[in-house]
């Protein structure tokens, strides 16, 4: 065997070795195609993911304008209520006013002495007053049910309170999470951008396909031509296809030494592009990640909307029980503070009432001094009139008495009559100071010049 073909034989050995050792980049392959199935079947799961999602957050978004509204609306209730509540308890709390301070009138007023000298019930050393006359239970009980009415309003908002509130803070929950979630990227976009990543490995696999194949068909020749040697060299005929001339020998022997240096490479590429599938899928993973996460956080929003909802239906037969309630305790309140107005108008006009009782004591005294009098000026003129009678029955009994015999009228030597004045019931007028009477008609006529006392 020649030097040339013992050269020949060795490099071949050499260049069927390497790649021999070459096709084990089919890993390299196999590894790439597991990456673009995982990253198809991924993008179908993230596609499947984006549709439902998408749905969901819109129904979501749908339905929680329906929470809002319905929240909104027993708010507004809830604050109407409130503001009828605080303005029946300014008018309770000026009527109440009121009351006390006519009840302060009332302690201040001294009943005369002299009317219970004349009933005869005086206490000596006891002053009385109007509050005297007060019904206290009367005025206790009604301040007793106002109080009660007013602690079942109270009691009826912080139950509705206790159901409201909450359903209002997971309704700002859920609208803060559909906000989050709208500032990130949509699914449909995070799927989108994954198509040119698949695309990419898929021209890398197939590249990697090309050359392996490329290295398959250089270890086939390599082999070919290694077995070619070892024939010549052992005198076996060589098959049929296999080049016979030198020229052929010499064109093969140069490819396979063009390719054997280029078998290193067309290796490394194979790795260098699997190593980008590699970090093109780990992107993708993270990518495929962000979807799951987006789409668990639309579940877990569900799950809000779900308890949004039973809330809801809570909340609004809550709301017709406040309604009702607070409808029914309104009512009670107007009631309640119909009756304290009327019961200072009652002692306001009683205080009034005892003015006048004065003013008529003093109107009663005045008459009772025109009747005194009149009496003593009628009596007066009676005296007047007997004593003219007198005188002219003595003249006429000087004339004419000694011709009359004495019984032809018995009565001719009477006297004139006599007259008196007596009452019939008895009766007596407290004996009130006038400074007092004036003072009561300077109030009375202030109180109907201003209208406090006029009902």
């Amino acid at each position: 065997m020649s030097t040339s073909t013992q050269r020949n034989v060795a490099d071949l050995t050499n260049w069927f070795l390497n790649a021999k050792r070459s096709l084990n980049s089919v890993t390299y392959c196999t590894r790439g195609n597991e990456i673009i199935t995982t990253t198809r079947n991924s993008l179908i799961d993230a596609s499947i993911m984006s549709s439902r999602a998408s749905f969901l957050q819109s129904g979501i978004k749908d339905e929680l304008k329906l929470l809002q509204t319905a929240n909104s609306v027993m708010e507004n209730q809830r604050e109407l209520a409130r503001k009828d509540f605080q303005n029946s308890l300014g008018m309770l709390d000026e009527a109440d006013q009121r009351l006390d301070e006519t009840l302060a009138t009332l302690r201040r007023t001294e009943v005369e002495g002299a009317f219970s000298a004349v009933e005869g019930t005086g206490e000596e050393g006891q002053q009385r007053c109007l509050y005297d006359f007060v019904d206290e239970d009367g005025i206790e009980n009604l301040k007793s049910q106002l109080k009660g009415v007013i602690d079942q309003v109270q009691e009826t908002d912080e139950v509705f309170e206790s159901h409201l509130d909450p359903f209002t803070v997971l309704i700002a929950s859920i609208t803060e999470s559909l906000s989050s979630l709208s500032k990130k990227s949509a699914i449909p976009d995070l799927v989108i951008a994954i198509r040119p990543s698949l695309e990419l490995m898929e021209e890398h696999a197939s590249v990697m396909a090309s050359l392996l194949e490329s290295l398959a068909k250089h270890y086939d020749l390599c082999s070919l031509a290694l077995k070619r040697a070892e024939s010549h060299d052992g005198g076996i005929p060589s098959q049929e296809g296999d080049p016979e001339t030198e020229e052929d020998i010499a064109n093969m022997l140069a490819v396979l030494e063009k390719d054997a240096g280029e078998v290193d490479d067309v290796v490394n590429e194979i790795k260098e592009r699997l190593d980008e599938m590699e970090a093109t899928g780990i992107l993708v993973e993270r990518t495929l990640q962000d979807i799951g996460d987006h789409y668990r956080a639309v579940l877990a929003l569900l799950e809000k909307m779900h308890e949004g909802q039973s809330s809801l239906v809570d909340c609004t037969i809550q709301s017709k029980d406040f309604m009702q309630k607070q409808n029914d305790n309104q009512r009670v309140i107007a009631e309640r503070l119909d009756e304290l107005q009327r019961l200072t108008d009652h002692y306001v006009l009683f205080g009034d009432a005892y003015d006048a009782l004065l003013v008529e004591v003093g109107r009663r005294i005045t008459v009772q001094r025109q009747k005194d009098a009149i009496i003593q000026e009628a009596l007066a003129q009676i005296d007047m009139l007997n004593e003219r009678d007198l005188n002219e029955r003595e003249q006429f009994r000087s004339e004419y008495g000694d011709f009359l015999p004495s019984d032809i009228w018995p009565g001719l030597s009477d006297p004139p009559g006599a007259y008196t004045v007596q009452r019939m019931d008895a009766w007596e007028i407290p004996e009130i100071k006038q400074g007092v009477i004036e003072n009561a008609m300077t109030r009375r006529a202030a109180a109907i010049s201003s209208g406090v006392r006029q009902f």
